[in-house]
């Protein structure tokens, strides 16, 4: 009886020490998945303010090109129509 209780005692415990190992994997990979969302938001981050550089150099002359196709488009509504 004595045996019987020793074997599940040692079992409870060896138990009881997977459970505590499987809380601590699962803290750690929490704690990775926070620093990767850290990085992540950081890379968001200096993403955003590329494409505002982006935004900020590219825009005269999209400006530009957004001028010359409305000219065009009056002057080709300025010629007469051919009809056949």
């Amino acid at each position: 009886m004595f045996e019987k209780a020793k074997i599940r005692f040692h079992d409870l415990k060896n138990a009881v020490k997977g459970e505590k190992d499987a809380v601590n994997a699962i803290k750690k990979s929490v704690s990775d998945i926070q620093d990767s969302v850290n990085d992540i938001n950081e890379l968001a981050s200096d993403l955003q303010v590329q494409l505002k550089k982006l935004d900020f150099k590219n825009k005269p002359h999209l400006d530009r090109i957004d001028e010359a196709q409305t000219r065009i488009t009056e002057t080709l509504a300025a010629f007469p129509k051919n009809k056949k």
